[in-house]
């Protein structure tokens, strides 16, 4: 029936585009905060994850960076918005995951002297380079090899680069977490680290998710309504 296979692929392609434009749309609105009708998601697109305000440590921080002989182009919007979440959502005690070079931790550290970063990474060489860059901002994250070292405590945030070796899977960061925890997944477009984010975002544990195209937040919070944006 090559007849029917070829209207079939017809039909799959043109819901697939007609899929892809909706989204488009649809995040193109939320973007600005169209048709969000929670307060909460609307205070967090529009105050700090689409905020249009800079702040010291984005030009404080790619001069620590050059001082070690680093580029500062290594620094990304994924930084920024790291910032952003942290100086927004005020959280204490923060979890980084495959935290690398620590170019993130110093952004994570930079809002506020109180934050206590928890850092994973296994590969020495890249601990060296982050434990160097921290003594130039004067603030230092525990750095540890091993996520089992973190349990037995809750964060208040966990950012988590899925680029890397460790995936831990949902419950693992179910048990890091408490009811106000915010998860931060970067980069999720591809693979794996896709997959995952799509579990995440069909998992109902995960009441309200925000997609930034390569960048995923999750809230816990059991008091808010089942919601997913693309943003």
């Amino acid at each position: 029936m090559p007849g029917f296979d070829g209207l079939a692929r017809f039909v799959s392609f043109c819901e697939k585009k007609f899929y892809d434009r909706f989204r488009w749309l649809l995040r193109k609105k939320q973007a600005k905060g169209y048709g969000v009708h929670s307060p909460f998601a609307f205070d967090l697109i529009t105050n700090a994850i689409r905020s249009p305000y800079g702040f010291y440590a984005f030009f404080d921080i790619p001069e620590i960076l050059f001082q070690n002989g680093l580029d500062p182009c290594l620094i990304g919007g994924f930084n920024h918005l790291s910032f952003r979440l942290a100086h927004y959502l005020h959280p204490k005690k923060i979890l980084e995951i495959n935290s690398g070079i620590g170019i993130n931790s110093l952004f994570l550290m930079a809002p506020s002297s109180y934050i206590r970063c928890r850092c994973v990474e296994y590969e020495d060489e890249k601990v060296s380079v982050a434990k160097r860059l921290q003594r130039g901002i004067g603030r230092e994250s525990e750095i540890t090899s091993s996520l089992s070292a973190c349990e037995g405590e809750c964060y208040d945030a966990i950012f988590i680069h899925l680029g890397e070796k460790l995936i831990p899977d949902m419950q693992t960061l179910i048990e890091l977490s408490h009811a106000d925890t915010f998860w931060v997944f970067h980069p999720i477009k591809k693979g794996t680290a896709k997959q995952f984010w799509n579990e995440i975002v069909h998992d109902v544990r995960a009441r309200v998710t925000f997609d930034l195209k390569d960048t995923g937040i999750v809230f816990l919070r059991p008091d808010l309504a089942k919601e997913d944006y693309l943003v």
